[in-house]
C-alpha cells in the first residue's frame, strides 16, 4: 500500500473549517464596526490607552486612504472591483474552476484576504465608505480588521511563496 496524498482541493472538512473562519471573521468585523458607528461620530477619538484609540473615520477610497475623497465618488468602482476579487477568491477557495492545488497555508491567506474583501464591501455596499477605526499612535493611518486581515493574508501568502515553496530551492545560490 502506498502512501496517502491528500488533495486539499477537494478536502471538504477543510473547506468547511475555511467558510467558518470567513464567517467568523466578517462577523467580527461587522460588529466592530457597528459599535464605531453607533457609539462614536465621525472623526471622533477614544483612547483605549496609550499606542491605541478608536478614531472614527470614513473612507471612501482605498487602502491607506489612497483616493478618499467623497467627491471621487469612486465607492462604486471599487466596490465593483472589491467584488470580483472577492469571487476569484472565493472559486480558489471553495472550487476547482482553476484546477489549481494549493497548500493548507495558502488557502488560509486566501480565506484571511476573501474575509477583509467582503468586510470593506459589506460596508461601500451598505454605506458608501468604509468604516476605518483602529488608530495606532505610531501609525500614520487608520484602518479596520478587514484590513488587517487582507494585510496578514497577503503576507502569509508572500512568505509562503518566497521561502517555502520547493520551485525556490533550484533558484537558491549554492
Amino acid at each position: 500500500m502506498g502512501k496517502v496524498k491528500l488533495d486539499f482541493l477537494y478536502n471538504y472538512q477543510l473547506k468547511l473549517r475555511l467558510f467558518f473562519i470567513i464567517f467568523f471573521l466578517v462577523a467580527l468585523d461587522q460588529i466592530s464596526k457597528f459599535l464605531i458607528i453607533n457609539n462614536l461620530e465621525t472623526n471622533q477619538s477614544e483612547n483605549i490607552f496609550n499606542l491605541l484609540s478608536f478614531t472614527f473615520v470614513k473612507n471612501y477610497g482605498v487602502a491607506f486612504s489612497f483616493l478618499n475623497n467623497e467627491s471621487f465618488n469612486m465607492s462604486g468602482w471599487i466596490a465593483l472591483l472589491v467584488f470580483l476579487i472577492c469571487i476569484i477568491l472565493f472559486l480558489y477557495i471553495f472550487t476547482s474552476v482553476f484546477k489549481e492545488k494549493f497548500s493548507v497555508v495558502e488557502y488560509f491567506a486566501f480565506s484571511l484576504i476573501l474575509a477583509g474583501g467582503l468586510g470593506n464591501f459589506i460596508d461601500r455596499v451598505t454605506y458608501g465608505f468604509v468604516i476605518d477605526f483602529i488608530d495606532i499612535s505610531f501609525n500614520p493611518y487608520i484602518f479596520n480588521l478587514a484590513d488587517s486581515y487582507v494585510t496578514i493574508g497577503i503576507l502569509i501568502y508572500i512568505i509562503k511563496s518566497l521561502f517555502f515553496n520547493k520551485e525556490n530551492e533550484s533558484h537558491k545560490i549554492s
